[in-house]
């Protein structure tokens, strides 16, 4: 059986609501199933496990999985595990956000500007710098002028989520320095170079 707070927690980890009294409200409508007298003072509410999958069955798409219920254990985990775990979420949140096209914004590319983070670079090989450039210039993705879209410390290239270049204090360089650097591991790979560049 869950109590009014479970209830909530549950509901909000499934994006139903953030608001405990919309959950009190349903369970006065009925639409939550519930009975009323549990809890410490006997005057609180208790749904069943099967009244609480029937409402979220309801409520969520098909092809949503629900979050169940977090289990407490006592398991330690190193700073390098967290961080991992906290990546995960963090690209779990992107590629749920570019797969609705949701994006902060646009950064369009000016060649003046590449130019001179190529020449900051101190890039001499004028094949790598044409390849580079010719990359950066070409992606538009059905926009008139090339560029990225980004959200928060990350952008999108070609269907590549790539970090801002936490080197550089600007967005502009964050993204165009991470970019060149990218792209300079690419030239270097040629399996993964793109035709037409050899």
């Amino acid at each position: 059986m869950y109590e009014l707070d479970d209830l909530f927690d549950i509901l909000k980890r499934n994006k139903i609501t953030t608001n405990k009294e919309s959950v009190r409200r349903w369970l006065r409508q009925g639409k939550i199933v519930g009975t009323k007298g549990g809890g410490p003072k006997k005057n609180g509410w208790q749904v069943s496990e099967e009244a609480l999958e029937s409402f979220l069955k309801e409520r969520l798409p098909e092809n949503v999985e629900l979050k169940p219920t977090e289990v407490t254990t006592n398991v330690v985990l190193s700073e390098a595990e967290q961080e991992q775990l906290r990546e995960e979420g963090r690209q779990e949140i992107f590629y749920r956000l570019a797969a609705n096209h949701i994006w902060e914004g646009r950064f369009v590319f000016k060649k003046k500007f590449i130019t001179d983070c190529l020449d900051h670079r101190r890039l001499e090989n004028r094949s790598l710098r044409a390849y580079i450039l010719n990359r950066i210039m070409e992606h538009k993705r059905g926009h008139a002028t090339p560029g990225v879209v980004y959200i928060l410390d990350t952008f999108d290239f070609e269907g590549n989520r790539l970090k801002f270049d936490s080197d550089f204090s600007g967005r502009e360089e964050q993204i165009v320095f991470s970019l060149i650097e990218y792209l300079r591991n690419e030239y270097r790979d040629p399996h993964r170079r793109r035709e037409g560049y050899e």
